[in-house]
């Protein structure tokens, strides 16, 4: 059969371009770590070569290392048993180290670009291709496993050396866009996080305002550490005092009329959502049936909702009339207490969730903890304004976070259609990557 019949299926072959197989682009490594000093020990994810550290919260290498494989900077890691979700990518790091036996490593030949290869192996429609090829995978939790030797027979089309530098160049533009647009939402979130423990400890006021030691110990929902002493005006309360708890419930999933409506219901899926100030559409619905027959209850707007299970500490404000499923707790606010300084004093409580959350399988926050939250309580405008200072850096994070997102959605798109031939550079781009020796990327 003719080579362009063969690979018809593949894609339209773009001129200049070649047929070939991701072996073509790439070769396997096969180095051990023996006797030799131990190295530090990577974990292959969908998010790539990333420490164990970041994966686990301990170390679990076993105690005999010496078949681990060695992966050096620049080179890529595999990890078969979780391919077909995209645990792939190059090591970024600075020195060699160590990863699983259970892994590959592989690198990429010489007339291949490596960063090319990188935005290639990560493509969509490569991870599609290693789930389509993977092996065994049953309902008792065996996992799929896509092994190296099929994913080096993948398909792939080749465009010359000088072309892939060009694209590699191209996505890499967008990728440095990303990372300083990543950089900037973390250090205006480093920037609310020193401000607001001023503002929710000190107040407005700050190092002026007139202190006085806390008479009751202060248990559970502390902002910070070593809190003994609070403005003169400020109480230490329990929040159900000045606010009221509300939880929620899921309709029964048997019952379509349940779900026949167009009731806003806040549920796990609407992390995203919680994420903003305020929050006004969910992905699911319920309808008068199903609220009135579950535990489910309409919320008033200016209810703040805190989302107790999984993402634990996720909270935003409802703007009108809701219910939720019972992974969250609600807060309406009494006459003493603004909706937006509670908000805020939520999001600073990361490392106090941490603490609280119970639970192996889905972290989870008991009802009975939150009845127990003690909460300090300033006089109403200082609270609305500290309710500002942090909506008002949040509103930039989000902003940000929104301009992040259509920069990845752009690459992503970008990727899709450099890698495939269906947009080409002008030669004029290209032309300037012929006859560039080879360098490190």
């Amino acid at each position: 059969m003719p080579s362009s019949r063969r690979w018809a299926m593949l894609a339209e072959l773009p001129k200049g371009w070649r047929a070939g197989r991701l072996k073509d682009l790439c070769e396997s490594i096969e180095r051990r770590l023996g006797t030799n000093a131990k190295l530090d020990i990577l974990s292959v994810t969908k998010r790539g070569v990333i420490p164990q550290s970041e994966t686990y919260d301990k170390e679990i290498a076993s105690e005999d290392i010496s078949k681990y494989r060695v992966i050096k900077p620049g080179e890529f890691g595999l990890a078969p048993m979780a391919l077909y979700y995209g645990a792939i990518g190059r090591y970024r790091g600075e020195k060699p180290a160590i990863i699983s036996p259970a892994y590959n490593v592989f690198k990429h030949r010489s007339e291949t670009d490596p960063r090319y290869l990188e935005a290639l192996i990560r493509l969509p429609r490569m991870i599609a291709r290693y789930e389509a090829l993977s092996q065994g995978g049953n309902l008792e939790g065996k996992r799929k496993s896509t092994p190296y030797d099929a994913f080096e027979t993948i398909k792939v089309l080749v465009p010359p050396l000088p072309e892939q530098r060009a694209i590699s160049e191209m996505l890499g533009s967008l990728e440095d866009v990303i990372a300083k647009t990543e950089s900037l939402i973390e250090r205006i979130a480093q920037a609310k996080r020193a401000a607001m423990r001023e503002l929710l400890t000190l107040g407005i006021r700050r190092a002026k305002a007139p202190v006085k030691r806390m008479s009751t110990h202060w248990v559970l929902g502390r902002i910070a550490e070593g809190v003994t002493h609070i403005p003169v005006d400020w109480e230490l309360v329990t929040l159900i005092k000045v606010a009221k708890l509300e939880s929620g419930h899921t309709p029964d999933r048997k019952q379509p009329t349940y779900w026949d409506g167009s009731i806003p219901w806040i549920s796990l899926q609407d992390a995203d959502a919680l994420g903003r100030l305020t929050i006004s559409e969910t992905a699911e619905t319920i309808g008068p049936e199903g609220l009135a027959n579950s535990s489910a209850r309409m919320l008033p707007a200016g209810t703040v909702v805190l989302q107790r299970t999984a993402n634990v500490g996720l909270a935003s404000i409802m703007s009108r009339e809701m219910c939720t499923s019972q992974h969250f707790a609600n807060w309406i606010c009494g006459p003493t207490l603004c909706p937006q300084y509670l908000q805020q004093v939520f999001r600073h409580m990361s490392r106090e969730w941490l603490r609280l959350m119970a639970g192996s399988v889905l972290p989870d926050i008991y009802m009975d903890t939150f009845k127990a939250l003690q909460i300090l309580v300033p006089p109403l405008q200082e609270q609305k304004k500290i309710g500002e200072v942090g909506a008002a850096f949040d509103r930039r994070i989000e902003h940000e976070r929104d301009t992040l997102e259509l920069f990845v959605q752009y690459r992503a798109a970008l990727a899709q259609e450099l890698l495939s031939g269906r947009l080409r550079l002008p030669d004029s781009v290209i032309a300037r990557h012929r006859d560039k020796p080879e360098k490190a990327a």
